[in-house]
């Protein structure tokens, strides 16, 4: 372990990597998985064209920001997750909630085990004190 070095529980490092792989699923399932139905069926980006990408990958990118802010936090042995971070997991949280009638129950697991890992960083930091 490097001098400075905060460490992150096994638990903790699972919620930040269920949270990828989430986000990353989220992004396979858009293109290769048929949901719309009829003749012929048709995935998400078949669909909708090229531009449904950006907006499918938001929590991916979402959950890769927030991951490396703690790691970067870890690596300075700063306590906490930072500012940074709980803005990343609260704008995912209103993507989650302005598309709930669409995309969103679909994206809700990422904000959801990333703001179970942000709980138990905190609670962590708070334990040493």
């Amino acid at each position: 372990m490097r001098a400075g070095w905060t460490r992150l529980d096994i638990w903790t490092r699972w919620w930040l990597v269920a949270s990828i792989i989430s986000g990353a699923g989220l992004l396979v399932a858009a293109l290769t998985i048929p949901v719309y139905g009829g003749t012929v069926s048709a995935t998400l980006v078949q669909v909708n064209g090229g531009r449904v990408i950006v907006i499918v990958a938001l929590p991916l990118v979402g959950s890769l920001l927030a991951s490396g802010s703690i790691l970067a936090r870890a690596g300075r042995a700063r306590r906490g997750v930072g500012v940074f971070t709980w803005l990343v997991v609260g704008a995912l949280g209103a993507f989650t909630l302005v598309g709930i009638l669409t995309i969103g129950p679909f994206v809700a697991p990422v904000p959801v085990c990333l703001l179970v890992a942000l709980v138990r960083i905190q609670e962590a930091g708070r334990a040493q004190m």
